[in-house]
């Protein structure tokens, strides 16, 4: 040792040296690193990954499968948004003038009921039932498809009553008649004749001729015909026969249509003057119209026939 302090320099650099030794070795491998910091945070619970609450998941550097077909969408032009915009999360609106989607099960707006359809050719196999203006319309209108069940003074007190020739066919009641053949469409105008009975009785009977109608041909339209006018003279002359009381009884009679199988037609309009009457040129006797002009009632009834 007293050798060693004979050369100072010497033992200086051995002290340097044997300082510098742990850092050298740690430097070429033969010790471990560590560090204080390290020795703390190995006692502390590990943190998980992107489930951990609190901590935002970082965004994917890749794109998501599929990504690349995805379109483009250019950018709206500066100065077109407005106050109403979705803001930032929120989902846009629908495309305008696209109708929201039915999901399946859901309920749907019902649709409205359809109209029926006007016939191409209404008195084919259709069936008119009626007084004196019936036989009218059979004898002159020039409808020669059309079956007819008429008389001069029926009524619907008699109706079912009575027996006809229809069709070249012998005499039978009307109940028959329908029971043999099944119509599209009955025409029905009675009424003038049973002015002169109580007046409730003869709308309660008119409303059970309709439903026994709608017994016997339940696949026919039943279009009730509005009674006709009678002229002015002849009205203002007749404390039975007037407009007055034809009125009341065709606004009763007009309550028993629906709108689906039975339907209500007043021709009165063709045939009417200024005064809501029966223009008197186109009549005989103030009450039936002349020959010539049932040709327009059929006309009419081809035009109106709703079904």
């Amino acid at each position: 040792m007293k050798k060693l302090l004979k050369y100072p320099f010497l033992c200086l650099l051995l002290v340097t040296m044997a300082a510098a030794a742990p850092f050298m070795w740690q430097q070429i491998g033969l010790l471990p690193q560590f560090s204080a910091r390290e020795e703390v945070s190995a006692d502390q619970p590990q943190l998980q990954g992107p489930e951990t609450p609190g901590l935002p998941q970082a965004p994917e550097t890749e794109d998501p499968p599929g990504s690349s077909d995805l379109p483009e969408v250019d950018a709206p032009p500066e100065g077109t948004g407005d106050s109403d915009s979705p803001s930032e999360g929120e989902l846009p609106p629908p495309p305008p003038n696209k109708p929201p989607i039915q999901l399946p099960g859901t309920d749907a707006e019902p649709d409205a009921p359809k109209a029926p359809l006007p016939p191409e050719n209404p008195f084919e196999n259709a069936l008119f039932i009626g007084d004196s203006r019936t036989v009218g319309i059979c004898k002159y209108s020039g409808i020669t498809e059309a079956d007819f069940f008429a008389s001069t003074g029926m009524s619907v007190y008699d109706v079912f009553k009575e027996q006809l020739e229809v069709g070249g066919q012998k005499a039978r009641s009307l109940e028959t008649l329908l029971r043999d053949q099944q119509y599209d469409r009955i025409y029905l105008m009675l009424g003038i004749n049973e002015l002169g009975y109580n007046f409730d009785k003869t709308v309660k009977t008119y409303g059970g001729v309709v439903d026994k109608l709608r017994e016997l041909q339940p696949g026919a339209y039943i279009h009730i015909q509005a009674n006709l006018h009678v002229t002015k003279e002849k009205s203002d002359g007749d404390k039975l026969y007037n407009n007055t009381n034809i009125n009341r009884l065709n606004e009763a009679i007009s309550a028993l249509a629906d709108g689906e199988t039975v339907f209500y037609l007043d021709v009165n309009p063709t045939f009417d003057d200024e005064n809501g009457c029966l223009t008197a040129d186109l009549t005989w006797d103030g009450v039936h119209l002349l020959g010539k002009y049932y040709s327009s009632w059929a006309d009419w009834l081809r035009e109106n026939t709703p079904a």
